[in-house]
């Protein structure tokens, strides 16, 4: 498993793991970035995974400190996810957000958390639950409060489930990824959208506000023929007209998939961000 560099801030990252140690290094590396930024840091490993991730981050001066001043936790999945007892997405939806803002009103800039998603494996959580739950998720981390890396252990979960879940999340490690915020009229998106992060790219179009009606798309790099549809289903649907920002290279493709005829297209110079 490979993290893609850099871990940004308001990052919801899926990754597959396939041994121990490329969790532990993925958490321990996650760890650092977010000490690094002064982020309150929180990492949920397999409680079997506990003893060894503590023994890598005891191994690090700077991990260490942050543990002594509380601004690390290592925290067990029965306290977190499945408080309560089971999986409730409305409740860990809620629970995400309030750690979020509790960090930044203690005075980090945000809340990191890596999780090693065994807790939700089949026989515990549903899959269709699973997938649902992490694609809804993103709308958590467009204010840029909350940074998350939700992996995968591919001796766990079928290879087929890991990918749709990974296909929840914006950034997937090794394979695309893009960014998005709200703006004062509508959501901007950079980066990839392709099939490998289309389920997250779905949500966030799904996410539109009734009373917003512009998607920007002029800084991304690339998007498929599946994020294409899906941003015509967008503006066939939306009870407002929608308004598409987009290069002029970005056009072209609009044209031939008709989508200027369910949308007003403006055209902005060509960004990265």
């Amino acid at each position: 498993m490979v993290i893609p560099p850099p871990v940004q801030t308001g990052d919801h990252i899926g990754a597959r793991f396939a041994s121990d140690d490329d969790f532990l290094a993925a958490a321990a590396g996650f760890a650092h970035a977010g000490a690094d930024r002064r982020a309150q840091v929180m990492l949920v490993p397999s409680p079997r995974l506990r003893g060894p991730l503590g023994d890598r981050l005891g191994a690090s001066a700077a991990l260490r400190d942050a543990l002594g001043e509380g601004r690390l936790h290592v925290m067990d999945p029965g306290e977190v996810q499945l408080a309560g007892g089971g999986f409730d997405p409305g409740r860990l939806h809620a629970a995400y957000r309030e750690a979020a803002r509790a960090a930044t009103g203690a005075g980090h800039p945000g809340l990191w958390v890596a999780v090693d998603m065994t807790w939700a494996r089949p026989g515990v959580v549903d899959a269709d639950a699973l997938v649902a739950f992490e694609a809804a998720a993103n709308t958590l981390f467009t204010p840029g409060t909350l940074t998350a890396l939700c992996a995968y252990d591919t001796r766990v979960f079928p290879p087929a489930l890991a990918f749709r879940a990974c296909q929840a999340h914006p950034a997937i490690a090794e394979a695309a990824r893009f960014g998005h915020r709200v703006t004062a009229d509508g959501l901007a998106f950079s980066g990839e959208a392709d099939v490998t992060n289309a389920l997250a790219w779905t949500a966030l179009l799904g996410s539109l506000a009734p009373d917003h009606h512009v998607v920007d798309i002029s800084a991304m790099s690339f998007l498929g023929a599946r994020a294409l549809t899906d941003l015509a289903a967008t503006a066939g649907a939306h009870p407002r007209p929608l308004t598409i920002r987009a290069t002029a290279r970005q056009v072209t493709r609009l044209s031939l998939l008709k989508i200027d005829r369910l949308a007003a297209v403006e055209v902005l110079p060509a960004r990265t961000a």
